[in-house]
């Protein structure tokens, strides 16, 4: 296992920021933003793109000076070691915990499809064993493969859109405001929640090769998830009419299954389901990435391979907490709306407005000795 730290290319750090929410997608994120907002849904979507771009303008200014470093070496910078390692305690539970939820939550829907007569704890295992090997090879090879499942997940994503536009019917959209103003412009604010993949973007400055594409990195990332959460809603809302009422375990899943591919693709929801296997592995295989080099961080070891055993027994023991997948669901949606949002939009931010004053007191106090 490599120690050193592994430098990626801009479009590796595009497709780590957009797995995860590309995995949402296909389980049960427009199917959640439909429930809040109504036939409203897709204007709710634009208003949360925009206010997402503008914030992530405000974030690239304040990491301008800091480019060689992540939140929680910038938490260090501002509050010292003790504060440091209370952000990267936070991070590691959050990312572990939403994780652990996410892949109960698809091992789940899997199950259900697929494997009913197989306990879905041999699915778990499988993910998290499929993880633990691909860390032994190291970041490299990981960002590298994740560029090939996120290259997929795109192109099957737009053959579902492609497949689904005789079946839009677009006086679906109406009402205009769905269920209303407030649903859609104050409770709707909510679905900030969707952009969860937002998080990474205060993780991944040190590993990029040139840190002058950072601005780049962040813009296209947030621009590639905005549309895709806007053309699946639209999906979604516009091509079937009981969108809104939908309670299966995987509202992608629906959609393709009521769309037809051609009489060559006699059941392509399979050949779907082998590229979403793929992309959770793939998501796994990052988040422990991180999890493992922020837990070195804060413990200050070196032996990787103990942590990486840790860290994925840790993740198997809480997917094993629901009882089943709505309880798998509700915890992951808790997770991102009150413990995601606060800590990308107040803790994060927070953190790097304070830094950015500490860094400017200094620089001026040491021009004053000059």
């Amino acid at each position: 296992m490599s120690n050193s730290l592994s430098k990626i290319t801009t479009i590796e750090a595009v497709c780590f920021i957009v797995i995860s929410t590309l995995i949402r997608i296909v389980l049960n994120l427009p199917q959640l933003i439909i429930k809040i907002c109504g036939s409203s849904a897709l204007i709710n979507m634009i208003y949360i793109s925009v206010i997402i771009i503008f914030f992530t303008l405000i974030i690239i200014r304040l990491f301008s000076k800091f480019t060689n470093y992540d939140i929680v070496d910038i938490s260090g910078f501002v509050g010292g070691n003790i504060f440091k390692y209370v952000i990267g305690v936070l991070i590691c539970l959050y990312l572990i915990s939403f994780s652990s939820f996410l892949i109960r939550n698809f091992s789940d829907v899997v199950n259900s499809i697929y494997y009913r007569e197989t306990s879905f704890i041999f699915l778990i295992l499988f993910f998290i064993i499929t993880a633990f090997i691909s860390n032994l090879f190291g970041a490299k090879s990981i960002f590298r493969v994740n560029v090939i499942i996120v290259t997929i997940m795109v192109l099957s994503f737009v053959i579902t859109f492609i497949s689904v536009l005789p079946n839009i019917v677009c006086q679906r959209i109406s009402p205009i405001l769905g269920n209303g103003l407030n649903k859609t412009f104050i409770t709707g604010l909510c679905n900030l929640s969707s952009f969860n993949g937002l998080i990474l973007i205060y993780f991944i400055c040190p590993f990029l090769e040139e840190k002058k594409d950072f601005k780049k990195t962040t813009i296209i990332s947030i621009s590639i998830i905005s549309l895709l959460l806007f053309l699946s809603t639209a999906c979604l809302l516009l091509s079937l009419s009981f969108s809104s009422t939908l309670k299966d375990i995987s509202s992608f899943y629906t959609l393709i299954t009521n769309n037809e591919f051609g009489d060559f693709f006699q059941h392509p929801e399979a050949l779907f389901i082998f590229t979403w296997i793929l992309s959770i592995i793939s998501f796994l295989n990052l988040i422990i990435l991180f999890v493992l080099r922020f837990s070195k961080k804060i413990f200050q070891t070196k032996n990787s391979r103990i942590l990486l055993i840790i860290i994925c027994i840790i993740i198997f023991i809480i997917s094993l907490v629901p009882q089943n997948i709505m309880q798998a669901q509700k915890l992951e949606n808790f997770i991102h709306k009150y413990i995601g949002i606060p800590l990308e939009f107040i803790v994060f931010p927070s953190i790097l407005l304070i830094a950015n004053i500490k860094l400017n007191n200094k620089t001026k106090k040491e021009r004053k000795y000059e």
